[in-house]
């Protein structure tokens, strides 16, 4: 799962020496607060925001005098995992993807939704399962044995909050036949009670 699958290509641009009044008129047209600047070979020379725009008194003045250094982006082959990490801690909306200094497209945050939504199953038809395991354990086996053993798929897997020595597990899984009896015996491969298991209706999640 990688950042060229989710990326917008062809993304929507102003050369340097294009003045504010333009680039306003054009982050109206498209809805932006944030527009990227390239020059004309595609390299990426900065970026510039609403807020940077206010302060300018001449609507000729070129943005290349007021755009703001780019200090992170990705490319196409980066992990989508790695793109979230970035926006996250940086509070970006968007990030740029280049190859070297050209621009190939950006990732925005609802792209990155998309992506992680795919890639938790979310929307696909099954059971959640959310399992409390200890940390370091081999608990995680058991559990994949039993839902093997009883044929069923995993469509997605994921960690959730950890408690102490204890971390919960997320599972999403269908083929579920006999409820009772699994419950029963992740009870008993577990040596205690985990927490039982929910169907959900298509497109639903919690």
């Amino acid at each position: 799962m990688n950042v060229g699958i989710h990326m917008q290509r062809d993304a929507v641009t102003a050369l340097p020496s294009t003045t504010a009044e333009t680039v306003l008129k054009l982050m109206d047209e498209h809805g932006f607060g944030v527009l990227l600047v390239t020059s004309e070979d595609g390299s990426l020379r900065g970026f510039i925001t609403r807020g940077s725009l206010k302060g300018v008194q001449d609507g000729q003045t070129p943005i290349e005098s007021i755009a703001h250094p780019v200090r992170f982006s990705v490319s196409p082959t980066d992990t989508l995992e790695k793109a979230t990490l970035i926006m996250l801690e940086n509070r970006l909306v968007l990030l740029p993807v280049t190859e070297g200094d050209r621009l190939v497209g950006v990732i925005t945050q609802s792209a990155v939704l998309r992506g992680l939504a795919d890639a938790l199953g979310i929307g696909l038809e099954g059971t959640r399962m959310e399992l409390r395991l200890r940390a370091g354990s081999e608990e995680l086996y058991r559990v994949l044995e039993v839902l093997r053993a009883h044929q069923i798929h995993i469509v997605s897997m994921a960690n959730g909050m950890a408690n102490g020595e204890r971390r919960d597990v997320i599972l999403r899984v269908q083929g579920i036949g006999d409820r009772e009896q699994l419950r029963a015996e992740l009870e008993q491969r577990l040596d205690r009670e985990p927490q039982p298991p929910s169907d959900e209706p298509t497109g639903c999640d919690d």
